[in-house]
């Protein structure tokens, strides 16, 4: 990597940067000022982390705090990972994900999930460079 990447949690202000990698990512059609809500919104669950270098947003990570009537400790899903693609390979990735496990320890899960589709075998290869293994099935039904 030869320029600094910076990885934090983003702000409401990091909106406009945080729909633009969104669009690119799989083409979100919602716009920062929706995305700012959201972000401002006490009962959301899930927090933005940035990759940024000293000039542009280049990725980021969403992790969700998921709080449980039936257990104790809640547990962390990493719902979206990102990366802009002359970024890739750099490593960057690898510190999204990292702060993304810090940030759930710091909230209290005790475990991580992810969801990618079965055919992302660069996302796969990747999520079990750092240990995360197949555990359970996930259905969808449109409503």
């Amino acid at each position: 990597m030869t320029e600094k990447i910076q990885i934090s949690l983003a702000t409401i202000d990091d909106a406009p940067d945080i729909a633009k990698l969104n669009f690119l990512f799989n083409e979100g059609q919602k716009n920062a000022e929706a995305i700012a809500s959201d972000m401002a919104n006490p009962a959301c669950v899930e927090s933005v982390i940035l990759a940024k270098t000293s000039d542009q947003t280049i990725g980021f990570a969403l992790i969700r705090i998921v709080p449980t009537v039936l257990y104790v400790t809640p547990h962390a899903e990493l719902t979206e990972l990102y990366v802009m693609e002359e970024f890739r390979q750099q490593g960057v990735a690898s510190h999204l994900i990292a702060f993304a496990e810090n940030v759930a320890k710091q909230k209290g899960a005790k475990s991580i999930y992810i969801q990618t589709g079965d055919d992302n075998i660069p996302a796969l290869s990747l999520y079990h460079k750092y240990g995360y293994e197949e555990y359970d099935v996930v259905l969808k039904k449109n409503l």
